[in-house]
């Protein structure tokens, strides 16, 4: 990122922070319509205002940054008016979802698509109060679909890619990543089988089936792991925490 940059009064959400030397974080940022943006808090643990208090996830914050290069300086904090109280698993999905963008957004780049997904996926988990696990997935899988094709890896739903043929709901489909979804099965290429009438329901953002909703996370997360460079933390912390079904 060329020359000096001044970003002010920034919409924003706190994705990741870790310690930086004896008093100071560095700071991993969603901003609205920047993406991912990182940053030095200096001094932000003996802060008399309480900036340290601040950092913490799944709330808006308003921000101000300074400086040059991909590492800014957080220059002003405040909170937003949003703010998503999440617990149980609906608080480790969320966990998952900030590590999902840690790893996948591009920096300094308008993801204000996303981020208005996200505001809508958090209001969600936040609302499941029950705990019901469909409706912790169903957000889940969404987002995993949008961001995907935010990134430019949308999946093909609804064509075979070796005929051209419409995906009809009585056929089950061998789906190759880089292709799409096919009758005729390649031995050579990875691939999964997954029915029709899944691929038409994710195409259609309709998640109201469990069988729809278990094959629909296989997929997406098989097309995720493709972008992510290791096995994200809280996935893993989600099966120590509920057993081996995780996000």
């Amino acid at each position: 990122m060329p020359g000096r940059v001044k970003l002010d009064n920034k919409s924003a959400v706190l994705l990741h922070h870790h310690n930086y030397q004896d008093n100071s974080l560095i700071v991993h940022f969603f901003v609205q319509d920047e993406g991912k943006v990182s940053a030095l808090a200096r001094g932000v643990k003996n802060s008399r205002k309480s900036r340290y208090a601040l950092l913490q996830p799944f709330q808006q914050l308003i921000i101000s940054l300074s400086g040059k290069g991909e590492l800014l300086t957080l220059t002003q904090i405040e909170s937003g008016t949003q703010n998503w109280p999440l617990k149980g698993k609906s608080l480790y999905c969320a966990y998952y979802i900030n590590e999902l963008l840690l790893h996948l957004l591009p920096a300094h780049t308008d993801c204000s698509a996303i981020f208005s997904l996200y505001n809508e996926v958090l209001k969600l988990l936040s609302q499941n109060t029950a705990q019901e696990t469909m409706h912790y997935e169903i957000p889940l899988r969404l987002f995993e679909l949008k961001i995907l094709e935010f990134l430019g890896y949308g999946l093909n739903l609804t064509h075979d890619f070796q005929s051209g043929e419409k995906v009809t709901v009585d056929k089950n489909y061998f789906y190759q990543l880089d292709s799409g979804p096919s009758l005729l099965e390649n031995k050579q290429v990875q691939s999964i089988m997954i029915s029709g009438q899944t691929l038409i329901a994710l195409s259609r953002n309709q998640f109201n089936e469990q069988k729809t909703l278990q094959e629909c996370k296989q997929l997406l997360k098989w097309a995720l792991s493709q972008h992510l460079d290791k096995p994200l933390k809280s996935r893993e912390l989600f099966k120590q925490l509920y057993g081996r079904k995780s996000n």
